[in-house]
């Protein structure tokens, strides 16, 4: 497989990001049925994400890119520093939640859900995708693999969600990608992403009053603007330390002759 992937990084990138969101899709339908308890949309949602997050487990394993996709780097004090600032995000989230009547199981729940999602996606995206597109220059592999990640927030369409709302998400889920892919490369450590994205997710999900995203009422033109300029700054962070990133791996290749 690594040699498919190297002659065609993108075309993979491309393909295992299908795979990951219609899979997903086609096990939920299959689960969802055998599910009759209360809350079954929840319980079919965590059981499918943690089947794929050992899938994407097998998939770094069977490849040996454990440190590659950034899982032995060590979560240093400039990796800390590096991704200090996405705290702020999901703090933001927080303040603007609505009441909500949700159970401490369904929060549980959620919780579970939402850090498996993070696992998942960045794992799959700061992780195998972006590791797959480096050999193609850092720059160009933190935009590709940040466009394929928000594309693919697209799929949510097909769920019932808004598609004004779909096109927003998708927008911002690229400016995340980007956001992040910089304290990815630049720290060289994989994990502060994974519990910062499961974070923002499961403030989102607070925000919504603990609801399915499809049950919410559409955003509003303010909410969309203010989202897209929030997680815009943050794509600019990004992009300035995947320019540090790469002007440090140049001196060091100009040490080396």
């Amino acid at each position: 497989m690594k040699n498919f992937i190297s002659r065609h990084p993108l075309f993979f990138s491309v393909l295992i990001i299908l795979a990951y969101d219609f899979g997903m899709q086609g096990l939920k339908a299959m689960v969802q049925p055998a599910l009759s308890l209360h809350g079954a949309p929840l319980a079919t949602s965590v059981i499918v994400q943690g089947v794929f997050s050992v899938l994407i487990i097998g998939l770094i394993a069977g490849l040996r890119w454990w440190r590659d996709a950034g899982f032995m780097g060590r979560v240093t004090g400039r990796a800390l520093v590096a991704y200090s600032p996405w705290i702020v995000l999901p703090l933001l989230m927080i303040v603007d939640s609505e009441p909500s009547s949700a159970g401490p199981l369904v929060v549980l729940g959620f919780a579970v859900m939402m850090f498996m999602v993070g696992f998942a996606e960045e794992a799959l995206l700061r992780g195998v995708v972006l590791r797959a597109l480096l050999p193609s220059g850092v720059m160009r592999a933190a935009i590709l693999s940040s466009l394929i990640f928000g594309i693919a927030h697209l799929t949510n369409i097909f769920q019932g969600r808004d598609s004004t709302s779909t096109i927003v998400q998708a927008v911002y889920a690229t400016f995340i990608g980007i956001g992040f892919a910089g304290p990815r490369l630049y720290s060289g450590t994989i994990w502060p992403a994974i519990v910062l994205h499961g974070m923002i997710d499961f403030a989102d999900a607070a925000s919504r009053g603990f609801t399915p995203a499809n049950e919410t009422k559409p955003t509003t033109p303010g909410q969309m603007l203010t989202v897209i300029v929030i997680t815009g700054l943050y794509a600019l962070y990004g992009f300035w330390l995947v320019r540090k990133h790469r002007r440090r791996q140049s001196r060091s290749a100009g040490e080396t002759f």
